[in-house]
């Protein structure tokens, strides 16, 4: 590990045996009259008024009050307070306020010390529903709301309610966070656990679950067998990927807001969302546990195809990016014939007539509608860069007759650059396109970066790199997994094979392309027992917003996982100094022995984003 570790080490235990009960509480608020508590039901604790220094005793005084002018005091408003469970999430619930007058709210849920703040509402109503989440499992919270007219003026307090939380799923194993909580970002950590398999009792091989920064669950997603990175969106809710394959949205207690799938432009027919578990080809799924999911939270909101009329989109990968105009980005593939010629030198002896899958960044309306593609194949040549996994002896991704040519695994919108960033792995590439106004397929390249780079680049390039995404700054962070580095061989001790975080600088805005140039700033050569991390597949890095940076090994280990070294996740927080790296602040292992995976860890500082909430 490189550094000092200051932190103590603290196991999340994740096995719970309690039933998950949902309560529903009707709350009264606090009065000057009812009980010997001073409760009454549907009202709030009046407010005093500060300013009053009337002696009732003094006569003259009375008279001096009755007479002055009356000063401007909020009025205090009357309100009901009810909680209810999520039926998604064990740990969230709903809350709702009811009142006399339009109100914003605040909400606060205390256990003990724990205590979970709810920002307060940008909307004014009579009839508030509020997402709460954050809180911890089997612990019972006493839940409050503070109420502000629209002057911004404290109107009175609900409180009396009580929440139970459930038990986490009994599937969920017990994986070791490490915190050091003076020096780490503060924050929730999501992270999706794939196991590969489908653990006893639980509906599909994935789910996600966010850490607070004290190293404990405080919110879940139980998904449905699909790999793919989860990004907050403008709107205050996630984009992640459901089976089978499409793009799903979801608020902050789980419930389904959108589905959006991939239709071939040829079919005219209806989304069908009503297939069972009978109506799938086993042999058609990644994830068998995907099967079972259809069954339950699939369906719960209306699919949306995603469709156009001039091009066959064949599924979406890896990537559903929220664009700042509410469009959707993400990947697809698409088919280019091969010529006999191209068959025979790419891999030579090879007697199947196969083509080539190159991927196809999309961007969408949230109607489904395509608004713009981007082609890999316009701007790289495959001729010169065949890519490492077109010939079937290469590698898992190689079918018979179409050979994955430049598996893409991330693309984001450059909002400063407007351009659209693909990492194109099988051919060690980061390319960028421009966005332009123009809507229909687009190919005008901005630059390369890696093999064939078309401007000057100092530093290492990177090799089978995933998750490429773009600072504040406008650097570029990725994480490099080293398939294949020169001078690296896995037979080698002395050389052995690693994977790093690295950040490139990339200087583009001259109006002279002659001018730009590329640096490599950063890199985390990490060392996870004993040995260079070293996660060939998947993984992220994510720059934090104290300025440290997050390392996600996604699968360190034999693959196809062996019994001796099972694939398991590290997931590292370090402080960037240094030459290779720095002091590890935050860090999660997988549960030791059990064979678990995951394509993207994100740190976010709230759960309360998005324009539901004031800042």
């Amino acid at each position: 590990m490189n550094g000092a570790r200051n932190g103590q080490t603290h196991a999340v235990n994740s096995r719970h045996l309690a039933p998950f009960v949902a309560l529903a509480l009707i709350v009264a608020g606090c009065s000057s009259g009812g009980d010997a508590d001073g409760a009454t039901a549907g009202s709030t604790a009046p407010i005093e008024d500060a300013s009053s220094t009337t002696d009732p005793a003094d006569p003259q005084e009375a008279d001096d009050a009755a007479t002055s002018e009356p000063t401007d005091q909020p009025v205090e408003v009357e309100a009901e307070l009810t909680v209810e469970a999520s039926p998604h999430i064990g740990l969230a619930a709903e809350v709702s306020v009811a009142s006399g007058a339009p109100v914003q709210a605040e909400v606060t849920a205390i256990s003990g010390d724990h205590v979970v703040d709810v920002p307060r509402t940008s909307a004014m109503d009579t009839d508030l529903n509020i997402p709460l989440v954050g809180m911890r499992a089997e612990q019972t919270y006493e839940i409050s709301a503070s109420l502000f007219d629209e002057d911004g003026m404290h109107v009175g307090d609900v409180d009396g309610a009580e929440f139970t939380t459930s038990a986490l799923p009994e599937w969920f194993d017990e994986h070791e966070v490490t915190v050091d909580a003076d020096r780490a970002a503060p924050g929730y950590t999501i992270i999706e656990f794939d196991a590969m398999n489908v653990p006893e009792g639980a509906p599909s091989s994935q789910h996600l679950m966010a850490y607070d920064d004290e190293g404990e669950v405080v919110w879940y997603y139980t998904n449905t067998g699909a790999v793919g990175g989860v990004e907050r969106t403008p709107a205050g809710t996630f984009n992640t990927f459901y089976w089978p394959f499409g793009i799903r949205e979801i608020d902050l207690v789980g419930n389904v807001v959108n589905n959006w799938r991939p239709q071939p432009a040829d079919t005219s027919g209806e989304v069908d969302d009503e297939r069972t578990v009978e109506d799938v080809d086993p042999d058609q799924v990644e994830f068998q546990g995907g099967l079972q999911a259809l069954e339950g939270n699939a369906g719960d909101a209306e699919p949306v195809a995603i469709r156009a009329e001039w091009m066959d989109l064949a599924g979406v990968h890896h990537e559903s990016w929220p664009m700042p105009n509410g469009n959707i980005l993400t990947l697809s593939t698409t088919i280019h014939e091969l010529t006999p010629e191209q068959r025979a030198t790419f891999c030579p002896g090879d007697p199947a007539p196969f083509d080539a899958i190159s991927d196809v960044a999309v961007e969408f309306e949230p109607s489904g509608r395509v608004v713009r593609t981007w082609d890999l194949w316009d701007v790289i040549d495959i001729d010169e860069f065949p890519g490492g996994e077109m010939c079937v002896d290469a590698g898992i991704f190689a079918e018979e007759n179409t050979r994955d040519w430049t598996h893409a695994n991330s693309a984001i919108y450059d909002p400063e650059r407007d351009a659209i960033i693909v990492s194109s792995r099988h051919t060690d590439q980061i390319v960028a396109f421009d966005h332009l106004d123009d809507e229909g397929p687009q190919s005008q390249l901005r630059w390369i970066l890696g093999a064939g780079a078309t401007i000057p680049f100092d530093g290492e390039p990177s090799y089978y790199q995933h998750a490429v995404e773009v600072n504040d700054d406008g650097s570029l962070i990725l994480y490099d997994n080293g398939n294949f580095r020169p001078g690296t061989s896995p037979d080698d001790p002395e050389n052995l094979p690693y994977s790093r975080a690295v950040i490139y600088e990339v200087d583009d805005g001259s109006d002279d392309p002659a001018d730009w140039s590329a640096t490599q700033r950063w890199e985390n050569v990490d060392v996870v027992d004993g040995i260079p991390a070293y996660s060939s597949f998947i993984s992220d890095a994510d720059m934090l917003e104290n300025g440290n940076v997050l390392v996600t090994h996604g699968g360190i280990g034999t693959f196809p996982p062996t019994p001796d070294d099972p694939l398991r996740i590290v997931i590292r927080e370090v402080v960037p100094e240094g030459d290779s790296g720095g002091d590890v602040v935050w860090e999660l292992r997988s549960a030791p022995g059990k064979v678990y995976v995951t394509y993207r860890a994100e740190r976010i500082p709230s759960f309360y984003f998005g324009p539901d909430w004031e800042t």
